[in-house]
């Protein structure tokens, strides 16, 4: 629910689909950064942001995970949709059935979870309009959707908010022998067979505090595994 003249961050944004809707959203007021790590794909970004007469942005080429050495201010709203193993979208794209291990998985999992930290870090709590994170995959894998979730709410100060999807059902509170917190029923969870649309996931943050989280020594990201 971005609002006009807000300062919002799209995290990980090629090929800019969801920039050029966000843009549209702030009626090309304020100031949108579309970052994107793979220099590649910043060309499909530019060309859908001229296209669609996106006035409003601007396009840089930074890892997520070092955005804050370049934006000492903070954002009213971020948008991650993290890098993922796109396990959502088999039906397009069969080969990820033979190409992806549960190795790439546990990888795709701990970049999620170094991004989203710092995504969070980089909201502005005293935002007069904002103060929300949203974090998204194609993936329908617990271990990169509510592993993660559960790990930011563990080590930051967050919680999480109604998405106001009015379709979706809701994330894993419990998964194989894994107990997250009670609080993820409020993600949304897609599936191809059951919503018509590609695997997909989504959660969505309030921040209300600066700074880590303390954890107990027991209270590792190793402890649900």
């Amino acid at each position: 629910a971005p609002k006009p003249n807000e300062n919002i961050l799209d995290m990980c944004a090629s090929p800019g689909g969801k920039t050029t809707y966000i843009a549209s959203l702030m009626h090309n007021t304020g100031t949108l950064i579309a970052n994107d790590v793979n220099k590649e794909r910043l060309k499909s970004l530019n060309s859908n942001i001229h296209r669609l007469g996106v006035r409003n942005s601007l396009i840089t080429n930074y890892d997520g995970r070092i955005l804050k050495n370049y934006f000492p201010s903070k954002f009213d709203r971020i948008l991650l949709d993290a890098p993922c193993s796109g396990t959502g979208v088999i039906s397009k794209d069969p080969s990820i059935k033979l190409t992806k291990t549960k190795k790439d998985i546990s990888i795709c999992s701990h970049l999620q979870k170094e991004l989203i930290l710092h995504a969070i870090d980089l909201i502005d709590i005293k935002s007069a309009t904002g103060g929300y994170l949203v974090y998204s995959t194609c993936s329908v894998t617990a271990e990169e959707n509510e592993e993660v979730v559960d790990y930011a709410l563990r080590h930051r100060h967050v919680k999480l908010v109604s998405t106001n999807l009015s379709f979706g059902v809701p994330g894993f509170t419990r998964y194989r022998r894994n107990r997250f917190h009670q609080s993820l029923n409020l993600t949304r969870r897609y599936y191809p067979h059951t919503h018509n649309m590609d695997g997909f996931y989504v959660a969505k943050f309030k921040k209300y505090a600066d700074g880590p989280k303390t954890v107990d020594v027991s209270d590792n990201e190793d402890d649900n595994n």
